[in-house]
């Protein structure tokens, strides 16, 4: 029987073992550094909404689907958060960019104005998904609802879209795992991956807290452990990261509303209700380059601290009553064209999810993709979108666990 092995026991990795082990003709075994879902599912906001590229919205639809399908199947205390996203621009020139409705999650398109790199794929168009509305400065507070906290005299334009909210992210990658340990999947905690073993151009095995272990196809969900695990099986990947701080705010009384998930394309700092208590102020979009996941600690540098305090206090005031309660610093992938890159690579039985941030969102349909591309050799239909090939001086090798 074909065995496959996965590293990171994130909601990626939960994802990816649950779409494979529905498979009983294969054994699937999960290997986490630490604690299932303890790393950079843990410290992500968890937002689910369908904005983005437009790779990504197709792969959002199918998170929706079966997410949905869990809540209503599932004895777990999952929950969805409804908040509504607010998308605002306190300049003239991002307005009308915002009017236009060509900007998603990650805001402007930073690219420098007469350079294009031939190596990069183009990125493709932010969108975002109906219902959406563009709100003109001053007519914010008639027009969104109910939001009295909001000080919107510096807002020169914004976009409201009601249907984004926020998961539970552990809980929901835990729901990932059961499903997956039904079907036959094993999970291993504080089973760190030392290195990729090859023999030639194929995938021999791993070695895992010191001993070697054979399998047929290792895929790599390790979030930002991605970059060093790929280069021990000779594969540079396109990828960097940046901070994901969040501060955890919480107020001495109740608020009468939550706040909605608030973000300033100018500055890249977002706030987001948890509930009437509790609020995280979190950034996004600074400089990108390889962190080492074991060099950063939970402490907010101060300096970005400052900047995500003033940026909440600014836009709602009542947040000055509010105490930090609660910190820490996770890692967000990126990739260069803002498009995960999903499956085959360069080195038979080796195959790969690395984000370009939401991942809570895309990990469901990175599960099917992998699944269907290694049990059944199907490539998918987003095969051009997501696969590494579509990066200068990368290609593929197409397998599958019959062959």
């Amino acid at each position: 029987m074909p065995n496959i092995a996965i590293i990171g026991g994130g909601i990626a990795g939960a994802s990816i073992a649950y779409h494979l082990s529905k498979n009983a003709d294969h054994s699937v075994e999960v290997y986490e550094r630490g604690k299932l879902a303890g790393e950079t599912t843990s410290k992500s906001a968890a937002v689910f909404g369908h904005y983005g590229n437009a790779t990504e919205v197709k792969m959002k639809r199918y998170g929706a689907e079966l997410y949905n399908k869990f809540f209503l199947e599932s004895d777990r205390e999952l929950y969805f958060n409804l908040v509504g996203r607010l998308l605002c621009s306190t300049t003239k020139e991002g307005a009308e960019s915002l009017s236009g409705k060509n900007v998603g999650n990650r805001g402007p398109v930073d690219e420098k104005e007469g350079e294009e790199d031939e190596t990069v794929p183009n990125k493709e168009r932010m969108i975002l998904e109906d219902p959406v509305s563009y709100i003109a400065k001053g007519e914010l507070k008639g027009k969104m609802g109910i939001v009295p906290y909001l000080d919107d005299s510096k807002i020169m334009g914004s976009l409201y879209q009601p249907n984004v909210g926020f998961l539970e992210p552990v809980g929901m990658a835990k729901e990932f795992v059961d499903r997956a340990e039904k079907h036959g999947a094993r999970f291993h905690e504080y089973s760190e991956v030392n290195e990729i073993v090859k023999k030639g151009n194929e995938i021999e095995g791993l070695v895992v807290n010191g001993e070697f272990k054979k399998f047929e196809g290792v895929v790599c969900a390790a979030g930002p452990w991605n970059p060093p695990m790929a280069r021990s099986a000779g594969i540079e990947l396109p990828v960097t990261h940046t901070m994901a701080p969040i501060l955890v705010m919480e107020m001495p009384n109740p608020m009468k509303v939550v706040l909605p998930l608030f973000q300033n394309i100018e500055s890249r700092v977002y706030v987001i209700g948890r509930d009437r208590k509790t609020v995280y102020i979190g950034a996004y979009g600074e400089s990108a380059k390889e962190y080492n996941p074991g060099e950063i600690n939970d402490e907010v540098p101060v300096e970005l601290r400052e900047k995500m305090l003033q940026f909440a206090t600014e836009f709602f005031p009542i947040l000055k009553k509010a105490k930090v309660v609660k910190e820490w610093v996770g890692i967000r992938s990126g990739v260069s064209d803002g498009v995960p890159i999903v499956g085959w690579t360069e080195v038979k039985g080796f195959a790969i999810a690395a984000f370009d941030s939401s991942g809570i969102q895309l990990a469901p349909a990175v599960g099917d993709i992998i699944s269907k591309q290694i049990i059944e050799g199907d490539q998918t239909e987003l095969y051009e979108n997501v696969s590494i090939t579509r990066f200068e001086g990368h290609k593929d090798v197409k397998w599958s666990l019959g062959n």
